[in-house]
């Protein structure tokens, strides 16, 4: 009796021990998103070319019917709608948009939504993926699971999970990051090539930083930009669309 009444309270302890867990993740990851502001605000506006829905996903729909689709994962801990200018300049362009928002604003807790999206379109003929930051190592991850759903990868200012090797792979890939002096700014970044597929395109921005891949305002440890907000999302757009039209 005393065995399993050290067994029932143990257990007991060990669910307070995660409830309280979760509830403190919970508390943690609202507290600390970093949140659209006004750029990323007045790019959720719908207009001629694009119009914007907020549902279970945020959604870009061109105003003709798309062939190309592409899938984004935020980055860590930021508000999903904070990339929409990047993404609203690709949308307008004639692809389909999907901004996927994670649990606890964390991509790496749900790396296969991607599927869902997919499934939603089945019109879609060429589906590309792109994230920043942990979002970008969350895409890898799917990418890596799931190769012939994916047609190409976009990481903004971030590299693979050691778990997801597409060194062997043949999607095609992009990595698109800030530099100072020619070199990148992201700690590690170097190191991880070696999970990346030996075509990969890089392509770094002299003078772009890490938070202005969105528009959520400044993030600890980044560097300053030397470039406008404005500037450093026309570049990327122009970028990705120049991306997206070389592997449709």
């Amino acid at each position: 009796m005393k065995m399993k009444k050290g067994i029932r309270i143990t257990m007991i302890g060990l669910a307070a021990i995660l409830l309280f867990g979760g509830l403190g993740m919970f508390v943690w990851s609202k507290t600390g998103t970093y949140p659209a502001r006004s750029a990323a605000l007045s790019a959720l506006e719908s207009t001629d070319d694009v119009r914007i829905t907020q549902g279970k996903w945020i959604v870009f729909t061109p105003a003709e019917e798309a062939e190309n689709g592409l899938i984004f994962y935020p980055g860590g801990l930021v508000e999903p709608t904070a990339y929409a200018p990047v993404l609203k300049k690709i949308a307008e362009e004639g692809v389909l948009v999907v901004i996927t928002p994670m649990p606890l604003n964390l991509a790496i807790f749900h790396t296969g939504t991607a599927n869902a999206v997919m499934d939603e379109y089945p019109h879609i003929s060429n589906w590309f993926l792109a994230g920043h930051s942990l979002g970008g190592a969350a895409a890898a991850i799917f990418a890596e699971n799931n190769p012939a759903k994916v047609d190409a990868i976009a990481l903004w200012d971030s590299f693979p999970a050691d778990s997801a090797d597409l060194s062997d792979n043949d999607i095609a890939v992009i990595s698109i990051f800030g530099t100072t002096n020619q070199v990148p700014n992201t700690e590690n970044f170097n190191g991880k090539k070696h999970l990346l597929p030996a075509d990969t395109k890089y392509v770094g921005i002299e003078g772009a930083n890490h938070a202005q891949f969105g528009d959520y305002g400044p993030q600890k440890g980044d560097v300053a930009a030397s470039m406008g907000l404005a500037e450093q999302h026309a570049l990327v757009a122009e970028i990705m669309l120049d991306f997206i039209m070389q592997h449709p």
